[in-house]
């Protein structure tokens, strides 16, 4: 057997496992959660992939553990395509076999690669927009399977909602400021189910309306959506509250990233990255949590893949 015959029946195999349990969480939460963590560690291979699979198991035994909420709240406001979409393009298809894929390529080459890669979209370069299909084409056939778009345009969007289309099995995150969603921009994203969308969080406090008003657009179009915000030594304390947190939670956000601004100190990093693992751990509030920085590089080195990301702008030469 091939190894990509091999892929393809592991990937339906487990699609089909997903899509089953999926179903049956709209009768049993609980139930339908652990039968989704036991088929985890049923198809896990390494051993960071069995490790991370215990230890959801132990989280979600704590009575009081906040998953089965976001489980909830979660399949009753994002389309379940999508949801089954992102958790197999994530989980499987980049962490898993991706992740092998990389692994075997650096060690016959030397050479490090990602396993995600980032594209600012500063400009709308029709050369650049061109570009982005074929690196995306190359980067898939070595094992990449995550990517982020930067978008400054809703334009951009559009553009891009077509060729991440095209790559059914990857996954693609759209960074974007509050004023790109729009009606328009948040249909397109909600009938692409490989999609998620980061809103950039414009204050510390959650008040400011363009901020909300993308948050309703998005919950509206049953997208995958969720924060990312920038902290400082002036500003962490304020966005690492748990009021801060509920509210992030009450405008349907599914996930929050912390994103350091250049020369904030290891001491200002720690306190933020004990902040959001506390926050996603078994006694915490139902929002996945991220410390970029320290967070990307504790899953590359588990997965084998130190380099974790790159970022290709405009004026950049091939990522590889």
């Amino acid at each position: 057997m091939t190894l990509d015959l091999q892929h393809r029946l592991t990937r339906q195999t487990i699609n089909i496992a997903i899509s089953k349990a999926m179903d049956d969480m709209r009768s049993n939460i609980k139930r339908s959660l652990r039968n989704l963590i036991d088929l985890g560690l049923l198809f896990a291979q390494s051993e960071h992939q069995k490790w991370f699979f215990n230890t959801a198991q132990k989280v979600i035994s704590i009575p009081r553990n906040p998953y089965y909420k976001l489980a909830a709240r979660t399949i009753a406001d994002v389309n379940i395509q999508t949801i089954k979409t992102i958790g197999l393009n994530l989980g499987y298809s980049s962490l898993a076999y991706g992740a092998r894929k990389l692994k075997k390529r650096q060690e016959a080459t030397a050479l490090p690669l990602p396993w995600l890669l980032i594209f600012d979209v500063s400009e709308s370069s029709p050369d650049f927009l061109q570009q982005t299909e074929i690196v995306i084409r190359e980067g898939r056939d070595m094992g990449i399977y995550s990517y982020i778009f930067c978008c400054h345009e809703p334009s951009n969007i559009i553009t891009l909602c077509a060729i991440a289309k095209r790559f059914h099995e990857c996954l693609f995150v759209f960074k974007v400021f509050p004023d790109l969603i729009t009606a328009q921009t948040a249909e397109v994203l909600s009938k692409l189910h490989n999609t998620m969308v980061s809103v950039q969080a414009t204050d510390e406090s959650f008040t400011d309306e363009s901020c909300l008003k993308a948050f309703h657009i998005l919950k509206n179009n049953r997208c995958f959506y969720g924060f990312h915000t920038n902290y400082n030594e002036s500003t962490f304390a304020e966005a690492i509250s748990t009021e801060y947190v509920r509210r992030a939670i009450s405008y349907g956000n599914i996930f929050g990233v912390y994103v350091a601004e250049k020369g904030v100190s290891a001491s200002c990093r720690n306190t933020v990255h004990d902040f959001v693992c506390s926050i996603r751990g078994g006694a915490g509030l139902p929002l996945v949590t991220l410390e970029w920085s320290r967070d990307m590089e504790e899953i590359s080195r588990r997965i084998g893949v130190p380099e974790g990301y790159r970022t290709i702008r405009p004026e950049g030469q091939s990522p590889f």
